[in-house]
């Protein structure tokens, strides 16, 4: 007859019937020290941590009953023990197959009950997209057959001359430094980009082996070697689960770390190698190697935030299992104490200090996990159709930081009345309802964009062409009017053009004065003549040349900002600004406004420019004129980002300085009597403008919306 496994008093459930292929051994301790077990499951080829406690449970789970165990175990052990315990215990068993189907044994309803918990059809196919495992080749006799040719490999002397030949590689790289961080260029081509491919792939292959060996190492079977894919992202894995079977911890970061130290080894080699190989292909490929083993070994591998190699070598460091998700379960139950009270016993004893590092950990993890998937799921949303990449995005989304949210909050739905009933229930709420306040009410009426402060008109004082100062004329602060001389320049080689034009002019003259008396020149009459023509136009023209070596104001204004450098007998080009020449009672101010923001203030507006020189003082504006259309290009290259300013412009049109997305431009002058002076030089900041009040909600919700419509293409 059939029984559900509830909480009610039964005397006489059956116990079910362990398979008989399952094994145990011991492992290593426990944190605490005490010691532990492995259920050994050789068709899953699983394993499964068990305690003292659970031990002595299956060591005399052939009594048959649920209360007959309880017994048992008190009377043999003289562990108290409770029927739940047991009850879990046979849970534990059947979700995880371990217990043999016989009809008639009384925990169907339970197997019946765990297939309803099953993920339904479309929970597998998410999950399917989002990791899933293909077992490429078994190894294990590959790595048994092999083993003694490369078993010199794992040996401590061959860590040495590892080590030795990767400090000594990466010493002599370092007196090769520029050519080494050059060879980057190259690989930003698609070639270069093809190479790192492959060099990943073969990196990973090396890594992989690295794990298998050091298992073969301590006696373990290495069933699979594949590939799993993470969002679509492929990862090459081996299977190391016999390492629970070890019982030294120490054994077992040996094999965690194995494939870190397989990588830096060839990154060792290949740095080593890079130095003394001629230029070439043999010597790029050595040097995608090693960039490619030290960047992935240090910067991915070690990474204890994702479970890779640096997660499990943290984890049996500690000697705490699954510590991700029991971590997890400790965070949660961190975060409700802080937030409430509750005053609920951790989910499983710990010292202090280990529950602080565990927690810190899992809270890391959920920062990390939210910035990676948010970003996994941008670029799928980029490298897919639009359609299906909105579709990912969302999928990514949900399962990734919604739902986790989601289950939380279900929680402490359950736990309503407890969380009600808590002493910093009420605070929280008041914090909660202030933060929802700030957020949705409109108090926010500061609109800042980034400006650019320049005299109202100003140009700036270049050479004509390469020349030497012969004499500076005016200095910072100097009012001059339209044509007065601000510096004289000489340049030698323009005297020596003019000198020769003038010789070849006299020389033509010559020969056309001649030609009544000569015949060969007779004839090249029209030549000569034209030839003098053209000489003359160049000599005019070096001659109005020669006028611009007096540099003077093109119209009345102050001069400022002259280069301090400037002084006689210094050779300058055309492409050195010389000073500047500005005009006008008072500075002008102009910005770039967003989109989002264009329509909250208009003409008249009051503002503030406040400068990035914090020694310069701020400027009360007001605003003189909105644009009526986006600007196409920036006429203040100053706010561009590639030149210092905060407006991000498109790449293929970086000379034409064309904002990324669309910006208005708007004109702001001094308040009367602000008595601001002109500056010398363009002062680059930010305008703070007041316009209508605007909450946090609707600037995010305006955000989300615009992209939204954008990528539709409504």
């Amino acid at each position: 007859m059939d029984r559900v496994l509830k909480g009610e008093e039964e005397e006489s459930i059956p116990l079910p019937i362990l398979r008989d292929d399952l094994e145990i051994v011991p492992t290593a301790a426990q944190p605490n020290g005490a010691p532990a077990w492995v259920i050994f499951d050789r068709v899953g080829n699983r394993y499964f941590e068990i305690g003292r406690e659970f031990l002595d449970m299956l060591t005399l789970w052939r009594v048959g009953t649920v209360t007959k165990l309880v017994s048992k175990v008190r009377t043999e052990f003289g562990r108290t023990i409770t029927e739940e315990d047991v009850k879990s215990a046979i849970h534990f068993m059947i979700s995880n197959a371990l217990v043999r189907d016989i009809p008639g044994n009384d925990f169907k309803a339970m197997v019946a009950k765990e297939e309803g918990a099953k993920k339904s059809a479309l929970s597998r196919m998410m999950h399917s997209y989002l990791f899933f495992r293909i077992p490429l080749f078994r190894p294990d006799k590959f790595l048994q057959a092999t083993w003694p040719f490369v078993s010199f490999l794992f040996t401590r002397f061959a860590v040495w001359i590892f080590a030795l030949i990767g400090i000594s590689g990466l010493y002599l790289v370092s007196r090769q430094w520029d050519q080494f961080t050059g060879t980057f260029q190259f690989m930003l081509s698609w070639q270069g980009a093809m190479l790192y491919g492959l060099s990943l792939v073969f990196v990973k292959s090396i890594h992989e082996l690295g794990h298998a060996y050091m298992s073969v190492r301590y006696g373990l079977r290495v069933p699979t070697i594949g590939i799993a894919f993470m969002v679509l992202m492929p990862v090459l894995y081996t299977d190391t689960s016999g390492a629970w079977r070890l019982r030294s911890r120490r054994d077992r970061l040996m094999i965690d770390g194995a494939g870190i130290f397989t990588e830096l080894t060839l990154a060792a080699i290949a740095t080593f190698a890079w130095v003394f190989l001629p230029e070439g292909g043999l010597r790029l490929c050595v040097f995608a190697i090693a960039t490619t083993s030290w960047i992935t070994s240090l910067a991915v591998n070690l990474n204890p935030l994702m479970r890779f190699d640096g997660y499990y070598i943290l984890s049996d460091t500690l000697g705490f299992q699954n510590m991700q998700q029991r971590g997890f379960d400790m965070a949660r139950w961190r975060m409700r104490e802080l937030l409430f009270g509750l005053g609920e016993p951790a989910p499983e004893t710990l010292s202090v200090r280990l529950r602080r590092l565990i927690i810190v950990h899992a809270w890391a993890t959920w920062i990390y996990r939210f910035f990676l998937f948010l970003g996994i799921a941008i670029l799928v949303y980029a490298f897919f159709i639009k359609v299906v990449g909105i579709i990912l995005f969302i999928v990514e989304i949900l399962w990734f930081i919604l739902m986790p949210l989601g289950r939380e909050m279900k929680h402490w739905w359950e736990i309503r009345s407890q969380i009600m009933s808590a002493k910093r229930f009420i605070g929280v709420g008041i914090g909660l309802a202030c933060a929802i306040t700030l957020a949705v009410i409109p108090w926010s009426t500061r609109i800042s964009i980034p400006a650019v402060m320049t005299a109202e008109k100003e140009q700036s004082i270049f050479a004509p062409f390469p020349a030497q100062i012969v004499a500076l004329k005016v200095k910072d602060g100097d009012r001059v009017a339209a044509g007065d001389v601000l510096m004289n320049l000489t340049a030698p080689q323009l005297y020596l053009d003019i000198k020769l034009a003038s010789e070849k002019r006299t020389l033509i003259e010559t020969r056309i004065d001649r030609t009544g008396s000569d015949d060969k020149d007779r004839a090249s009459l029209i030549v000569l003549t034209n030839e003098l023509k053209e000489v003359t136009e160049q000599l005019d023209g070096l001659n109005r040349i020669k006028e611009k070596l007096v540099v003077r104001a093109p119209f009345d204004g102050v001069v400022a900002d002259i280069d301090p450098e400037l002084h006689a007998g210094l050779w300058i080009n055309k492409k050195t600004p010389l000073a500047i020449l500005q005009v006008g009672d008072g500075p002008s101010i102009k910005g770039y406004v967003g989109e989002a923001n264009v329509f909250r203030f208009e003409t008249g507006a009051d503002a503030l420019f406040i400068p990035d020189n914090p020694e310069m003082p701020m400027v009360y504006t007001r605003v003189k004129d909105v644009a009526q259309a986006s600007s196409e290009r920036l006429d203040e290259p100053y706010l561009a980002l590639p030149y210092g300013g905060s407006i991000p412009i498109e790449e293929a049109k970086r000379e034409e300085l064309r904002p990324l997305e669309a910006t208005y431009a708007v004109a702001m002058s001094t308040q009367s009597g602000s008595g601001v002076q002109l500056p010398q030089m363009a002062v680059r900041g930010v305008s703070v403008i007041s316009g209508e009040p605007q909450s946090f909600y609707t600037r995010v919700k305006r955000q989300v919306l615009k992209v939204f419509v954008r990528e539709m293409g409504v």
